[in-house]
């Protein structure tokens, strides 16, 4: 397997092109990308002058342990997606990144992320896992990212619930297809956690069976404007919001008129749901 060797660095670089008479050293004390997939390596190494550094592209290698990033404190996107990766390991100087992509790797816990305190985007999708084990998290290393955390995929790692996600309240994106999400009252406690939530993607779960589960997710999420790819128009989002507030209160009615508390000159369901606007005729879900 080739090492990662200041001379092989220097060919992997891109745009940038060493001057005449310039060493490896200097060469590598000034560029800011590496773009070394696909090239077999099992080890990183040799990122000691790459100060200025701020993506490094690494995946698809044979990379089976992270070392040697922190002499790289200006690094803001790393990719790793697609190595051989069992932990999360060795970011703690890492105080920069903003995009960190592990997915298609063995990792077993979500951990060492706590001095990642610019983390906006973390992709951790498909791990190869046990059988019958699942993707787990520190409590420690999402309570250090939740504050700047906007973008998480978590797709095809087994999960069964969201409540460990319950912090990161300032998620705009979620992918949590092909896990076996079931429970709908448990998500949607956990979506009603995220108001800023704009795009979510549950494809390929047990509670996709359910009826109108997509419907559902519109009302407990006000904000969301994709689900599973299906863009919601405003004028849909209202009209499922008063469908549901409708239903509410036929419900609350009905269980009033059981007791005989219904006072005068409050509407019926029937008064509530014909002040909606006419029917919509909406795309399919």
């Amino acid at each position: 397997m080739p090492r990662m060797t200041a001379e092989l660095l220097c060919k992997c670089t891109g745009h940038a092109k060493r001057k005449r008479g310039e060493s490896a050293e200097q060469f590598l004390r000034r560029i800011t990308h590496l773009h070394c997939a696909e090239k077999g390596i099992e080890t990183i190494e040799s990122l000691g002058h790459c100060h200025n550094l701020s993506v490094l592209y690494l995946y698809d290698n044979f990379i089976c342990r992270l070392e040697g990033l922190g002499a790289c404190p200006a690094l803001t996107h790393l990719y790793l997606h697609d190595n051989h990766l069992s932990k999360i390991e060795g970011l703690g100087g890492l105080r920069r990144l903003t995009k960190l992509y592990l997915s298609g790797n063995a990792i077993t816990v979500v951990e060492g992320l706590e001095e990642l305190g610019s983390l906006a985007e973390l992709h951790i999708a498909h791990q190869r896992l046990p059988e019958g084990e699942k993707l787990l998290f520190d409590p420690r290393s999402l309570q250090a990212i939740a504050p700047t955390l906007s973008v998480l995929n978590v797709s095809g790692n087994s999960l069964d619930s969201l409540e460990d996600l319950c912090c990161l309240q300032g998620l705009t994106q979620l992918s949590a297809s092909d896990n076996q999400l079931s429970d709908m009252k448990e998500v949607g406690r956990v979506l009603s956690g995220w108001p800023g939530l704009v795009q979510l993607d549950v494809m390929g779960n047990p509670l996709c069976q359910k009826y109108k589960y997509r419907d559902r997710i519109v009302t407990m999420c006000k904000c969301i404007g994709v689900v599973d790819g299906h863009v919601i128009s405003e004028t849909e989002r209202q009209f499922l919001l008063s469908w549901k507030a409708m239903r509410r209160a036929r419900r609350r009615q009905h269980r009033q008129a059981r007791a005989g508390l219904i006072p005068d000159g409050v509407p019926t369901a029937q008064q509530i749901l014909s002040s909606l606007p006419a029917p919509l005729t909406l795309p399919a879900l």
